[in-house]
């Protein structure tokens, strides 16, 4: 297949047929169906696969955002995407159907409650570019994808949001070798949350055989027990004025479900007084409930992988400030308090001493409160449980383990920002100069790293190999991504010693 003027067009398994667009010398399909709508009675339930069509269906515009608010949301913000978000998008090369192209499927991130797969900053043609059909997925979102309702029936299980990635990994699976993709070449990846929910489907039976690769940046895999989810249920139903049961939240307007969830991610204060734990920074997660998820993510990856080693193979990291990106803008961190560092480190069960283990570690003239308490939540969120995850992936999987940590300090908030969670996103992506990717980088972002960081992405997702070496259990081989990149042999430190037991 050559670019043309024509639009492309593809033929799926059922007959149906699609008519993308061509851009930047790729094809692309965007807002292409993988499940129905999840409204009325399919609202709460698991994903229903998306009914076929015969003819020609158009896919050149996004499907809406699963619903939500503005990031930076005010009481009259108005409520964000819509319904009928289960969809895909899809950016392939030139290629005629079963080529065998490696597949490359994006998870965003979000805290579980916000972000979308059509955000400039996932484009993914230069993906394409390189030989790879890439797939963004999109998956129900806050009360309506992660919202636990305890007691009731089948009509609303658990974690509904990845059984949403397990319905969309399964479309790719039988539909993807329409664009020249191959379903045994598949690399799953995501971030924070996107990544904390592929943590949560390694464990799962019903993953198996979906991927053969997996890319976690920065990955969030602290789920909620059923009585935090209940609590949880209780605090938003009490902002929004109503009784705690899936029938009154339903009827409840949408926005009013939305606002309360901002207004809980957004002010720890008020989640301390609806009893919700420190460690639940945002206050939708997966819930371990015993059925899509028998026991928390780095536990269900112990007890199966140990079980039966999987032929996987494993890229995975972590930024070096994760935490500053929440606590920096706005001088937050510099009104935390020393009581608010004890009770954090409290509430996820950390000694007092550990707190000095972090104040020791840190620089001379960065321990104050609030420098504490971003590498605290910086280590307990998202960089030790990346080291976990390569830990485990280092004694059982098969395809073996490559290791990076992102430390390239961004200039932005006088320099205070560092390298924050999500700073490593335009340079995966090799979109520097979008929007969002300004945001985190500034106007003059070191074109250097982003290509050599793209590079290593899609020479992982081609290969099995980003182009350092492999990370075993006699040698913590670990890439660093900054002003000097580099691969060298690691070992634990201090300071993620104290999470022993912990995490």
């Amino acid at each position: 297949m050559t670019v043309g003027t024509a639009a492309p067009q593809v033929t799926l398994p059922h007959g149906g047929q699609l008519r993308g667009l061509w851009d930047q010398g790729v094809r692309v399909f965007r807002g292409v169906p993988y499940a129905q709508a999840p409204r009325g009675a399919l609202r709460f339930a698991a994903p229903v696969p998306a009914l076929p069509w015969s003819g020609l269906r158009d896919d050149t515009t996004f499907a809406p955002m699963a619903p939500q608010l503005p990031r930076t949301a005010k009481a009259d913000a108005p409520v964000l995407g819509g319904e009928d978000c289960l969809a895909v998008n899809v950016w392939a090369p030139p290629a005629e159907p079963g080529a065998g192209l490696p597949v490359m499927v994006w998870v965003h991130g979000g805290g579980f409650f916000r972000g979308s797969a059509s955000e400039p900053l996932y484009d993914g043609a230069s993906f394409a570019r390189q030989g790879l059909v890439f797939v963004s997925l999109q998956y129900r979102l806050g009360m309506d994808g992660f919202m636990h309702f305890e007691g009731e029936d089948e009509d609303a299980p658990a974690n509904r949001g990845l059984l949403d990635q397990i319905a969309a990994l399964q479309w790719v699976r039988d539909h993807i070798h329409a664009w020249g993709g191959d379903p045994a070449q598949v690399t799953v990846f995501g971030q924070s949350a996107g990544a904390g929910a592929l943590a949560c489907l390694l464990g799962m039976p019903a993953s198996q055989g979906l991927f053969q690769r997996v890319i976690l940046q920065s990955p969030s895999v602290a789920c909620q027990t059923l009585d935090e989810a209940a609590t949880v249920r209780c605090a938003v139903a009490a902002l929004v004025g109503v009784a705690p049961s899936r029938a009154a939240l339903a009827a409840a307007p949408l926005g009013s479900v939305l606002h309360a969830v901002h207004r809980l991610a957004a002010d720890p204060a008020l989640r301390v007084r609806h009893g919700i734990g420190g460690r639940n920074f945002f206050p939708l997660r997966p819930v371990v409930d015993g059925q899509v998820l028998a026991a928390p993510p780095l536990q269900a990856m112990r007890q199966q992988w140990s079980a039966a080693p999987p032929a996987l193979q494993v890229l995975v990291g972590s930024n070096q400030d994760e935490m500053n990106l929440y606590h920096v803008p706005g001088g937050a961190i510099d009104r935390i308090t020393q009581a608010q560092v004890s009770n954090f480190a409290q509430d996820v069960g950390l000694s007092a001493d550990a707190i000095g283990v972090y104040e020791s570690a840190l620089q001379p003239g960065r321990r104050s409160p609030g420098e504490q308490l971003s590498a605290l939540q910086s280590d307990y969120y998202y960089r030790v449980p990346a080291q976990r995850i390569a830990t485990l992936a280092s004694q059982w999987a098969q395809g073996g383990v490559h290791q990076y940590e992102f430390g390239w300090a961004s200039p932005l908030w006088h320099g205070r920002l560092g390298a924050a969670h999500a700073v490593e996103l335009p340079f995966v992506f090799g979109n520097l100069h979008t929007p969002q990717g300004l945001e985190f980088t500034g106007t003059a972002p070191p074109t250097g790293l982003a290509l050599a960081m793209h590079h290593a992405w899609a020479q992982f997702a081609l290969h099995g190999a980003p182009g350092w070496a492999q990370r075993s259990a006699f040698a913590q081989w670990v890439h660093t991504f900054d002003a000097s990149p580099r691969c060298e042999i690691h070992s634990e430190s201090a300071r993620f010693s104290v999470w022993q037991g912990i995490l």
